[in-house]
């Protein structure tokens, strides 16, 4: 199995694994019609909105066989306990989710965040953080770069990739079909914790 590190400075990384999963077809539909995908709010703008993507948890009662192999694969080759496995759902060309770190880790100066692809293929997106504003700007794509993950490719970022990159599944233009990521997450819990909010948590600004 070939892994393609794409170093992204000097302290994050990204292993790009194409092909990992050659039974990636018969999962995503395995996923597709026994997980109960349910749709999530984000509180934004002083109000909560619908997040434009469904989530759900890998099943404990009845693991899929190769999902399970994948992330025994992901432990044995990194040396770390992934959680058990979150899932995302983007139904159409519509769904997305914006450019963000995953802080619910707090501690992301040195963690691994591995997602495998199940489904169509559409854009996946990497830039540097920047400022404030470059944060903020969805369009703004400076330094970015677009892993493109096919069904059954595993991207696996590391070292301070969640500190100091950003990374997004943007909407695109004309049909798509579904697409299903699934995701492992391990933080060392070294250095100082991020006290901002987390992705699902309340943002309250000053009028």
């Amino acid at each position: 199995m070939q892994v393609e590190r794409v170093d992204l400075d000097e302290t994050s990384w990204v292993d790009v694994v194409r092909d990992f999963m050659p039974d990636a077809d018969r999962v995503y539909e395995d996923l597709l019609e026994t997980v109960a995908w349910r749709p999530s709010r984000v509180f934004r703008y002083e109000r909560y909105v619908d997040e434009p993507r469904l989530g759900g948890w890998l099943p404990r009662e009845r693991p899929n066989a190769a999902l399970v192999e994948a992330r025994r694969w992901i432990v044995d080759r990194y040396g770390v306990e992934v959680d058990g496995g979150a899932l995302a759902l983007y139904r159409d060309a519509t769904d997305s989710v914006g450019f963000h770190r995953d802080r619910e880790l707090k501690w992301l100066d040195d963690t691994l965040i591995a997602v495998l692809t199940l489904g169509a293929t559409r854009p996946w997106l990497m830039k540097p953080m920047g400022p404030g504003p470059a944060l903020r700007d969805n369009s703004d794509l400076t330094g970015s770069i677009d892993l493109m993950p096919a069904g059954g490719d595993l991207l696996v970022m590391g070292g301070r990739a969640q500190s100091d990159w950003l990374h997004a599944v943007p909407k695109v233009a004309g049909a798509c079909g579904p697409r299903i990521s699934v995701q492992w997450r391990w933080t060392s819990r070294r250095g100082r914790p991020d006290m901002n909010p987390g992705f699902y948590e309340a943002r309250k600004f000053s009028r």
